[in-house]
């Protein structure tokens, strides 16, 4: 318990600075991790359970199997009203979500409503990278996500295509079926006004014509 007064908001830091250096004490000795869960489940204490989420994004950073353990911890920080805290619980998740598929599927209505709904960018930026990432397991979690991806590229066009178009290339490696359909949807992307975004999408479109 004594590591969650080493976390910044306990010791008066308006940095992430003590968070990160908590996390490297939990990267060192992962039974750490124990007790950043008791202050990711105390609702009451904002602040605390904020500076958690974050520890527990950069661990699954490096060592997402450490975090794994806990994936379903993560998942109730998804309703919080705090901005942050939703957009931590969202990048966790990112990147463990290959690694707890079953657990991902599950919350994928969830995660759609966050694409929908969510005022955030950010927090929708990490629910489509959590989306994209659960597509590179199989076949299967392609399928899955492939119809979530689609949706948020027509909801939001260019704003999160970067994360959409990183979804469809681990579709492309599990369903080769999707080429066509891929590829004209990639398309008027070629010109976007984002660079990033135009280059991903010519990528994409050289994979679809081979």
């Amino acid at each position: 318990m004594e590591i969650l007064n080493q976390l910044s908001s306990q010791k008066g830091d308006k940095t992430e600075d003590c968070n990160k250096i908590v996390a490297e004490k939990c990267i060192a000795n992962p039974k750490n991790l124990a007790d950043i869960v008791i202050g990711l489940e105390d609702n009451k204490n904002k602040k605390l359970q904020s500076d958690c989420i974050e520890v527990f994004t950069i661990v699954s950073e490096t060592k997402p199997d450490f975090i794994v353990p806990y994936a379903d911890n993560v998942l109730s920080l998804l309703y919080s009203k705090e901005t942050k805290t939703r957009w931590e619980a969202a990048h966790t998740l990112s990147y463990i979500a290959d690694k707890v598929p079953d657990i991902i599927s599950s919350i994928l209505p969830v995660l759609q409503s966050l694409v929908e709904k969510d005022k955030s960018t950010i927090v929708r930026d990490y629910a489509m990278d959590t989306v994209a990432n659960y597509a590179k397991v199989n076949a299967e979690t392609s399928e899955k996500s492939y119809e979530l991806l689609k949706y948020a590229l027509e909801l939001w066009g260019e704003k999160h295509a970067k994360q959409v178009f990183k979804g469809f290339n681990y579709v492309l490696d599990n369903r080769s079926n999707y080429k066509a359909e891929i590829n004209l949807l990639v398309q008027p992307y070629l010109s976007a006004n984002k660079k990033i975004v135009a280059t991903e999408a010519k990528k994409i479109i050289k994979r679809t014509e081979k």
